[in-house]
């Protein structure tokens, strides 16, 4: 974010103050609002379940009346005679059948008396009698209609006695328009439980309204389908069309859709449950932001607090920020004076963390003074040292040119030994002026380190004997030069203290695959050294023994180059002392510069 890493500093405030400030609010108030939308949405599904609970029993309670209509017929005995006996012609009736057929007509136009919501009734006979009987129109009938091909009359023969209640029907049954009403129909027995006829029912829809209008419940939203999913009541029909799509097997739950009203989208949400008497199913649902009313306050109060909050954030920040800059924007221009060589830096009164922080600062400033004065008196120093040190020092190459010299002459007098010993002296000291370089091939520090050798053997004849096994793929392997030279001068010097016999040494190298190291061995069976008396974490300026502070040197500069994992173990085991030198393998590159070393392959 380079935007804001550039920003002021009274801008960054500012930002932060608002949002740390607006934040927690509109947190505190989404979280407020999710709850109570939470608990306002499941209290109202309760109260719903509760009030559809009162409503469904309202409409089985209404739907039990009309089966117990049903069964009248079984108190009038002369409408079972007229039932059980084999049809006749109107021409032919008796006293019994004219009684009877006026006993059926009082008990049909008796119906609708008892029930406003009854708008007819038809009884079909097993004898083949058909009577029938309607209040909103005249009761004659359709000779065409067949009800006993229908399925509502199917399924009340297989129920052989037992109350059928269907949906909405289309009923034409009497001449004139169809009707649609709800049938309510059972088969009548004798008391040989012999079938002697249907009667039907038909009953008007409109008695769910009323019983929704007694809910009391203006912005309740009611729907009823039958048992095959067919609507009998909707008081949306946008509802009722979306419920169509509502496929579930539960016999109560929760649902919720959406309608358009005046092309705006609104959701309903409700509850629905199955009367196990009827098979109906029965939606009851509210708008769901009517529901959330009360929860929608609480969010838009959290609005205007978090409104509020920013504002009064906005200028206590400004404010604060204000106050912050000033001294911040001093101390900015006095690190660009002290930058130009000014030491000057602001005077503070303050006693706040700007005060402190400003005194840090002049005092950083004044001892930076302190430390550039006396750098340049060091420096002054330095530079007389130096000159005086040029003056006194020997050129090694004064030195190496007169060992030279004496070589000559040795050889000119034929004192082969003498010359033999100054020329190893002199690769030696040739090699002591290349200390200063970083690495050396492994090749030429072997090579050194037989010259060494070779100048001992001439100095103690016949005292050791060296063993190289050096393999020809290390030989282009880098260390640092002069490393190997103190640990065989031990190895001849202590090793062979009061041994009376040939000391043998043994110089190895090899390389470790796991880690990738070089490992240089320096084994000697000389008389060794005390288990105790060899410390290599003891400081090289606390012990003045020159056998520690050779191997110690050794080892700093291995771990100074390489590592703390790397350097020089040395110990006794199997009557030998060994001596290890590790360090990482890396090849030394032998064009352009000679001390550039890389990964070994």
């Amino acid at each position: 974010m380079p935007g804001w890493k550039n920003s002021l500093f009274r801008t960054k405030l500012l930002i932060l103050f608002i949002l740390l400030s607006s934040i927690p609010a509109l947190l505190i108030g989404g979280i407020a609002y999710q709850k109570s939308s939470g608990t306002y949405h499941k209290q109202t599904e309760q109260d719903l379940s509760v009030i559809l609970d009162q409503l469904s029993t309202s409409i089985e309670r209404q739907i039990g009346d009309f089966d117990r209509f049903t069964i009248l017929p079984y108190y009038l005995p002369d409408i079972f005679q007229f039932l059980n006996k084999p049809a006749v012609s109107e021409d032919q009736w008796g006293t019994a059948e004219i009684q009877a057929q006026r006993t059926m007509a009082r008990l049909m136009s008796a119906y609708p008396s008892i029930n406003s919501s009854i708008g007819g009734l038809m009884i079909y006979g097993m004898n083949g009698t058909v009577n029938g009987y309607r209040i909103a129109a005249p009761p004659t009938l359709n000779p065409q209609s067949n009800a006993k091909s229908s399925d509502w009359y199917r399924h009340v023969v297989e129920r052989k006695g037992g109350f059928v209640i269907t949906g909405i029907q289309d009923i034409d049954a009497f001449k004139g328009a169809s009707f649609r009403s709800i049938i309510g129909s059972r088969m009548l027995m004798d008391e040989d439980y012999h079938p002697l006829g249907v009667i039907a029912i038909f009953i008007s829809p409109e008695f769910i309204p009323k019983l929704v209008q007694s809910l009391e419940l203006p912005t309740a939203q009611v729907v009823v389908k039958d048992k095959e999913g067919n609507l009998i009541y909707a008081s949306h029909h946008f509802i009722a069309e979306n419920l169509k799509s509502i496929a579930t097997n539960d016999n109560k739950g929760a649902w919720e859709t959406k309608v358009n009203e005046g092309g705006e989208n609104v959701t309903y949400s409700g509850v629905f449950q199955e009367s196990s008497y009827l098979g109906w199913d029965i939606y009851l649902g509210i708008n769901r932001d009517e529901m959330l009313k009360a929860s929608r306050s609480i969010r838009d109060y959290t609005i205007v607090i978090a409104a509020a909050l920013m504002i009064v954030a906005a200028l206590l920040s400004w404010l604060l920020a204000r106050n912050l800059s000033q001294p911040i924007s001093k101390l900015i221009r006095s690190m660009r004076e002290v930058e130009l060589g000014h030491f000057n830096f602001p005077r503070t009164v303050r006693e706040d963390e700007i005060g402190l922080l400003e005194k840090s600062y002049g005092r950083m400033v004044g001892r930076l003074q302190e430390l550039i004065q006396s750098i340049a008196d060091k420096e002054r120093q330095k530079r007389h040292a130096e000159l005086y040190a040029l003056r006194a020092r020997i050129q090694p190459h004064f030195l190496y040119n007169t060992l030279n010299s004496i070589r000559m002459l040795a050889i000119l007098q034929q004192s082969n030994q003498i010359a033999k010993l100054i020329q190893s002296l002199n690769k030696l000291l040739r090699a002591n002026m290349k200390l200063d370089a970083e690495l050396v091939s492994l090749e030429d520090e072997i090579r050194l380190l037989r010259d060494y050798t070779l100048l001992m053997d001439l100095r103690y004849t016949n005292v050791f004997d060296v063993e190289w096994d050096i393999p020809a793929t290390l030989l282009n392997a880098s260390v640092p030069p002069m490393l190997l030279q103190p640990l065989l001068e031990n190895a001849i010097f202590h090793g062979g203290k009061g041994l009376a016999r040939k000391l043998k040494i043994v110089v190895t190298a090899r390389r470790e695959l796991a880690n990738d190291s070089l490992s240089i061995d320096i084994v000697d069976d000389g008389a060794g050294f005390n288990g105790n008396a060899l410390d290599l974490k003891v400081r090289p300026e606390e012990d003045s023994n020159s056998f520690h502070i050779g191997l110690r040197n050794v080892q700093e500069r291995i771990q100074l180059r390489f590592g703390e994992e790397y350097g020089l173990s040395v110990k006794r085991r199997n009557d030998r002392t060994h001596a290890r030198v590790t360090m990482p393998y890396r090849i030394l590159e032998t064009e352009g510069d000679a001390n550039v070393e890389s990964v070994g392959g």
